[in-house]
Order: C-alpha cells, then structure tokens, then sequence
C-alpha cells in the first residue's frame, strides 16, 4: 500500500464542526483542547495524529495517559478508527503500538512519576499527546518531553519537506495539575487565541481551544439526556465544571468554602502585641512556605506575611538552603519588629542531611545568638485528618465571617488553597500531589497554635467580667446601654 491509497482508502473517521475542526486545523506547535466532559478530546488526539500517517517512517507518535489502566478505552477507540483502514494486524496487544504499513508508528504509554520520563531519552518523536493534562500534578514530565523529545530530522513522504512536530493535549477542569496547566494554557490568553512563545532564536505558537458537550453533535444525539445526568450529581460545582467546561470553578475541591469576599482581608501590619508564630513547609526542588501568623481579640486567626519560594512556575521551587530562607525570615521579623517567641516544623527537618552534616532545622535556626526556634509539627494517627477538620471549622462561614483570615500579600496561599483537589484515597484529606506547601504550613501552624472553641468562650466570658468591672451601678442594673 502506497502512500496515494492511504489517501484515498475508506474514511473512518472526520473531526466535527467547532473545536475538533479548528484544533485539527491549527498549525501552532503547542494546543491544548478542553473543557466539558464528552467535548470529544480523545477523539481529536487519535485524529490529529492519525491525518498525519501518510507522511511515513517520519512520523512517530507517542500517546500519554497517566495511569495504564485508562488507557483501555483510548486503545478500543483507536482499532475503531485506524483498523478499518489499515488493518488490525497493524496493532501489537503486546507492545501497545500501532506499527503502519508505511513506517509511521504510534505508542501508547504512561507516565505517572516524573522520573518515567527517563525511559525516553535518545527518543524522537515528531508528535506527542497527553490525554487528561491536569492529572499530572507537575509539570515536569510535560515540559521534559515538549523541550528534548519532541524533534525530526526527517522528511515528508508526501511533500519531501521536514516534518513539523506538534505537542497535542486534553484537558477537563480539576485534577492535582490545575495550577499549572491554567498558568500555561488559559490565564496568559483569552480562551481560542494564541501565545506568542519567543525563544532565543526562534519562536512558537502556544494555543488552547475550549470545547463543550454541545460540540459534540453525535453523543449529544445519541445520548440526549446525557446532559442532565451530568447535573444531577451530588457535588454540584464538579457538575458546572464538567458540564460547562469552567475553569474559574474548582471541581472537587478540598476546601469548597473557601470565599475570597470573607476570608482574604486587605494587609495591614502584624500587630507587635499580639500573639505571633511562624509554620514553615521546607522545600527545595518543590516551593518552601513561611506564614506568620497571629490571633485577634476575639479568637480570629489571621495570616499575615507570607515567604514563599518559588520559581515562578506552580510547584517548581528556587533551590534555596536552608540557612539563606533563615536569613529571609529572620530580616522581616526584625524589619517589622516583631516578637516570635515560636515556630514549626515538619518533623523531617530534623533528619540529618548526610555529607553537608547538620539538618535543615540547623540552618533554620540560624547562628548563635540569632536564633530563631523552631519545634515539629504534630504527627500521629490521622494527624492530617484531623489537622484539615480544624482547618475546615475555623474557615466556616457564620452570618458572612469566618474565623479565619488571610492577608491579601499571602498571594500564593489565596492561589494554592481553592484549588486542592480531595484525594482519590482518601475523601477527608487533600491530594498532596497537588501544590499544596502553603496549606501544609498553615495546617502544620493552626495544630499547634489553634484555640479550641471551649478557649475562645472562656476569653469572651473573660472580656465581658473585665467589662462589667468599669460599669456603672446603673449600667449593670439596665444591662449597659
């Protein structure tokens, strides 16, 4: 079979008007489509790499899914669309690949640690699909194979000209990489337009399409209440997210009350009369987090500062030691004078560090007088459990406030924070494959700083005896004016 029958031989499949039309369509380097659930993504990256098979032995591709175990329907839908034209013959069960009778080749594979990307150096590939983008909570995997495997130094059977190579990804709103894919993909562009990428010497296109279950002309006829089914499930913001493709809704979210309107409060000084700690979660490849924070009069706990590193990519740290963040931390204490007899720690930053000797709690305490103190974190048996239930009580919302407050400065925990996903192990915790250091900190902080319910009616009872000392006889008979 020559490269003019795999033109003209039976058409299996054709993209739909919309967003499959115009995705296939697009030459940009980079694109990504998304958005509602049955929008038809899967069938655009099967499609989108399969009008390219005439091009020949140039033309490898690789399809990603992060679990295996997902990629089952991926794979059916592929003999549904490749088979009738070049036979299933062409698709080895036991290496997961399609090999075409002109060369061209298509693997499925997943990757669902970072380092799984090790397995593909030397390797080129002159396309190259993520199926459901925001499961992976990093983007470490995606941008190693974007920036060293996705190259061709061939040519076209067809044309005789290089090959362009093409980055193809979908996506639903959630999952523990919404951070990072929102920040690449939808909040530097408005949704349908490009990103100019501009190298050093040369430059790229970047672009996302959203696509919506309406898109999809055939399931929505094959399937007309599809629609409502989605609506009727019990968690009613993953609906919305799913049915209407939103990427402003947080699906499954962890911490579903949280409301900018009452808890982020606009900055103000740390007052030097108030009780004030620190909670740290260390990290050095990954974003270390410092909050300071503090309790009101009236038993509201407010978080002041925040001393996050990161590199200015979600979950992507500064490599910063140890002893240069104390140097951070001990500045603005003494900057903004103020008195923070205590922090905390996860406990692993007591472990020795090997060759370097000491431990990270060493270098964060800083030198002989300058000291800064630290002690652990709670652990224990559900000790993250219980620590997110405290969280989940001093966020809830009464009569429009909430005893928990955050600084507008603290940038990075009022991002991370709405977007936690739940875990898929467990529903009372959070997903830690998500960029989750500031909420670790502040859960680290609250644990041991928190005051119980029982201690903040003992201060308001407190308050009214000191109270009722400076009013008049009067006063006290008619109940105070």
């Amino acid at each position: 079979m020559n490269e003019n029958d795999l033109l003209n031989t039976t058409v299996a499949w054709k993209p739909q008007p919309g967003p499959q039309t115009l995705a296939i369509q697009c030459p940009a380097t980079e694109l990504m489509i998304g958005g509602a659930v049955g929008g038809g993504k899967t069938d655009f990256l099967l499609g989108d790499f399969g009008r390219d098979i005439p091009i020949g032995p140039g033309w490898q591709g690789i399809y990603f899914r992060r679990y295996f175990p997902d990629m089952d329907r991926v794979i059916q839908r592929s003999k549904e669309i490749f088979a009738p034209i070049y036979g299933i013959k062409c698709y080895s069960e036991s290496k997961y690949k399609w090999n075409f009778p002109n060369g061209a080749t298509l693997r499925f594979r997943a990757l669902e640690k970072d380092k799984d990307v090790l397995k593909y150096q030397g390797q080129d590939y002159s396309w190259i699909g993520f199926d459901e983008l925001t499961q992976w909570a990093s983007e470490y995997a995606y941008s190693y194979l974007f920036s060293f495997r996705l190259r061709s130094a061939k040519t076209s059977n067809l044309t005789g000209e290089p090959i362009k190579v093409r980055m193809r990804c979908s996506s639903n709103p959630g999952g523990p990489g919404m951070s990072w894919v929102k920040a690449r993909f939808l909040d530097p562009m408005p949704h349908g337009t490009g990103l100019h990428v501009k190298t050093q010497k040369t430059s790229y296109w970047r672009v996302f399409i959203p696509s919506k279950l309406e898109d999809n002309k055939i399931l929505m006829e094959n399937n007309p209440e599809y629609a409502d089914r989605i609506m009727e499930f019990t968690d009613q913001t993953l609906a919305k997210a799913m049915r209407h493709g939103d990427w402003d809704s947080i699906p499954n979210a962890a911490f579903s009350e949280f409301d900018k309107l009452v808890h982020v409060v606009d900055p103000a000084p740390i007052p030097t009369d108030r009780p004030t700690w620190r909670s740290m979660d260390w990290g050095f490849k990954t974003p270390y987090c410092n909050l300071h924070i503090f309790s009101s009069n009236d038993g509201d706990i407010i978080v002041g500062n925040e001393i996050y590193g990161w590199s200015g990519k979600p979950n992507v740290g500064t490599e910063e030691f140890a002893d240069e963040v104390y140097s951070k931390i001990n500045r603005y204490e003494k900057a903004n004078n103020l008195y923070v007899p205590m922090g905390y720690l996860d406990t692993q930053c007591w472990e020795d560090k090997g060759k370097r000797g000491g431990s990270i709690y060493d270098d964060l305490c800083g030198p002989p007088g300058d000291r800064l103190v630290w002690r652990p974190w709670k652990k224990g048996p559900n000790s993250r459990v219980l620590q997110a239930q405290g969280l989940h009580d001093l966020m809830k919302v009464t009569n429009g406030r909430s005893r928990l407050k955050i600084m507008r400065n603290c940038t990075h925990l009022i991002r991370t924070l709405p977007l936690l996903p739940v875990s898929k192990l467990n529903i009372e915790d959070v997903d830690t494959d998500a960029e989750d250091h500031a909420y670790d900190a502040l859960r680290g902080g609250l644990a041991k700083r928190m005051p119980t319910r029982q201690q903040i009616q003992q201060r308001h009872i407190n308050r009214q005896i000191r109270e009722m000392e400076y009013m008049s006889p009067s006063e006290l008979q008619y109940g105070g004016s």
